[in-house]
């Protein structure tokens, strides 16, 4: 007799070792990942700190050639401020070389500023092939000093003076414009005419072109509030009338007060420490003249001069000859408003005085008509200065939109 066996499959029980084979393999991987994740961040990393290198060393070469060429790239103007600043500098170290008395001049050549090391040489700052020359020329004017470069580059450049600039563009024979008179000297005539000067802190007129190259300035608005010429009593009027002597007037020490103390406030600040610089010393035309005088070239008013002063004032002769009416002869004659830039929407003073008496003086009225009137009566006071013939020309061409602006 047969027998069956039914044979059932039972499953082996897990040994202790195969579990901690599994575990071991299961560490190995875990840390085969971190060490890749790790040598990935490492990779990163020094990609990173590549990049930063590259970037680096690549602004360092341009810096360097910056460095290497930036002589190169200066302007002519910017060479001469270069060169006036290095004087500043220059004279800071040696202040015993700078000139002592009013008017007086010392220069300085561009090699001695070099070797003091206040800058490098010319070649340094011009463009290749370009040979210049250059010297700073130091004037005295009152407390100040005028710094005046001198660079001459042959024919690319030669530092320009604004009164090179004005004579160039303006002279004419007929119409509005700039007439040279006999003696050398230049004058602004006519209606229109484009000779706006821009200062630091207000806006003039050429009036003038002495002899010597110096350019006569008149504010274009006036300083401050209305003002009388003088308002002394007067023995002979018997009140406070004033008394036309210039030399003793009100207006004298107004205009004394305007360049040593002025007032903000007021707008009588019209000139800049730096404009100061630029100013020199000059006469004041003071002589008296009747109404009816006919002359319009300055022998009256230049026959009494009160020297050595900042600020003037315009004569009656001035304000005749920028007028370019034929009819124009004298005080007495209105024509002398017509074709007059000096004309303005303010009643304003002269400098002349009435020889007819001793208490009235010359007003020009808004409505440009001149006629004397009491000294202690108000009116505008419009500083004029004579503007130093070293004084550069920096931009503009002498319209109200663009006036001459100077360095």
């Amino acid at each position: 007799m047969g027998s069956n066996f039914n044979l059932v499959s039972r499953p082996s029980k897990k040994s202790d070792d195969d579990d901690d084979l599994k575990d071991e393999e299961e560490v190995e991987v875990v840390e085969v990942k971190k060490k890749n994740n790790e040598n990935a961040a490492k990779k990163r990393m020094i990609m990173f700190m590549g990049i930063i290198v590259g970037i680096t060393i690549l602004l360092l070469l341009i810096l360097f050639v910056v460095s290497v060429t930036k002589g190169r790239s200066y302007s002519y103007q910017d060479i001469e401020t270069i060169m006036k600043n290095a004087a500043v500098s220059y004279f800071k170290d040696y202040p015993e070389y700078l000139p002592t008395t009013e008017g007086g001049v010392v220069e300085v050549d561009s090699s001695n500023l070099v070797a003091a090391g206040k800058m490098q040489d010319l070649s340094e700052y011009t463009k290749e092939g370009v040979t210049c020359t250059g010297s700073v020329q130091v004037e005295k004017s009152g407390s100040e000093y005028l710094y005046s470069p001198i660079l001459n580059c042959g024919d690319k450049y030669l530092t320009v003076d604004l009164t090179s600039k004005v004579v160039s563009g303006n002279v004419v024979t007929e119409g509005y414009g700039l007439y040279e008179l006999n003696d050398g000297s230049y004058v602004f005539r006519g209606e229109d005419v484009n000779n706006y000067v821009e200062l630091e802190n207000s806006l003039w007129r050429i009036v003038k072109v002495t002899a010597d190259g110096n350019l006569v300035l008149v504010n274009q608005n006036g300083a401050g509030y209305s003002q009388p010429w003088d308002d002394r009593f007067n023995e002979n009027r018997r009140y406070e009338s004033g008394i036309n002597e210039y030399r003793a007037s009100r207006i004298k020490e107004y205009l004394e007060k305007i360049y040593k103390n002025p007032s903000k406030e007021d707008e009588e600040d019209v000139l800049s420490k730096s404009d100061k610089s630029k100013i020199v010393s000059h006469s004041v035309c003071v002589g008296k003249r009747t109404p009816s005088s006919v002359s319009n070239d300055n022998s009256l008013e230049c026959s009494n001069v009160y020297e050595e002063q900042k600020l003037g004032l315009l004569t009656l002769s001035d304000f005749m000859m920028a007028s370019i009416d034929p009819n124009c002869k004298s005080s007495e004659t209105r024509s002398c408003k017509n074709y007059n830039y000096l004309v303005i929407d303010s009643d304003w003073w002269l400098a002349t005085a009435n020889s007819d008496d001793d208490s009235t003086v010359f007003m020009v009225d808004r409505n440009g008509i001149v006629e004397p009137d009491n000294a202690s009566n108000y009116a505008v006071v419009r500083p004029v200065i004579y503007l130093n013939s070293k004084t550069m020309f920096k931009s503009g061409n002498g319209t109200l939109e663009k006036p001459y602006k100077v360095r």
